[in-house]
């Protein structure tokens, strides 16, 4: 049977270079251009081997490893984090969940240390590797636009996951993209039931119409900054706003918030 390898990469070029040379090595090729999409290619294919880049639009490197390796605990397949910023993540490398960790570099560098990987993962059975390691094709330095990128991307990423009220960051196919701890606690669900699970999954029958209503209203009126309607999680009556995030003055998704509500203060 034909091997299947993912690759998720927002750098179309770099995803033509790898499916080459997975191709000519008798793969067959499934590409996905964000940690979202990469994740519903997993829910349509079973792989082989995975490789993804750390900085991905909507859900990124880190989450997409993590989201993996909670959701198919017990089937192992290699995972490799690829990326042109990876020595500026050192200290993380951990962290992050993939098996190995290939640093981007000049494609000549590249596709021979690739090959020599790829020959090595097909004449053994695969099992996790006791220490993370970086391949590099040569010499890779940091760069600064780089490095302010990953901060710049950790430190928006800390603030929703400290934020004291639930938040859910959707996309514009209404599905989730992230939810932070708050919100985990109160609708009593893990990231693995919510990540790529349509919005609308999340609220009860009664909820839908408000929350449907409320997803069209902000998109159709520019001026509207968000809408608010109640609702209710494990009898625990929240208030949940909707504002649209938008780019360039067009909408590219929402941020739900919901928090709870005091008797005094329910409205209707």
């Amino acid at each position: 049977m034909q091997k299947k390898a993912l690759i998720v990469d927002s750098d179309f070029f770099f995803i033509e270079f790898l499916s080459e040379l997975l191709t000519k090595r008798g793969y067959q090729v499934i590409k996905a251009y964000d940690g979202k999409e990469g994740i519903g290619k997993l829910e349509d294919f079973t792989v082989d081997i995975l490789f993804a880049d750390l900085v991905l639009p909507k859900i990124d490197g880190k989450q997409l490893f993590r989201f993996i390796r909670k959701k198919y605990h017990g089937r192992y397949f290699p995972m490799i984090a690829l990326s042109g910023t990876m020595i500026e993540n050192l200290g993380s490398l951990d962290e992050i969940g993939a098996d190995y960790f290939i640093a981007k570099g000049p494609t000549n560098g590249l596709k021979i240390k690739l090959n020599d990987f790829l020959t090595e993962m097909e004449t053994q059975r695969f099992s996790p590797p006791a220490e993370k390691k970086i391949l590099a094709p040569g010499n890779i330095y940091p760069r600064r636009d780089a490095v302010e990128l990953v901060k710049s991307l950790q430190f928006h990423q800390a603030v929703i996951e400290c934020a004291a009220v639930g938040i859910i960051i959707v996309d514009k196919d209404t599905r989730i993209i992230n939810a932070n701890p708050a919100l985990l606690e109160i609708v009593g669900k893990s990231s693995v039931e919510l990540i790529n699970c349509p919005v609308i999954k999340l609220f009860d029958e009664r909820s839908r119409a408000k929350l449907t209503d409320g997803l069209e209203l902000v998109i159709q009126q520019i001026n509207l900054e968000k809408v608010s309607f109640l609702t209710t999680f494990h009898s625990q009556v929240m208030n949940t706003l909707i504002s649209p995030i938008r780019l360039t003055e067009s909408a590219v998704g929402w941020v739900i918030v919901i928090q709870p509500v005091s008797q005094d203060n329910r409205g209707t």
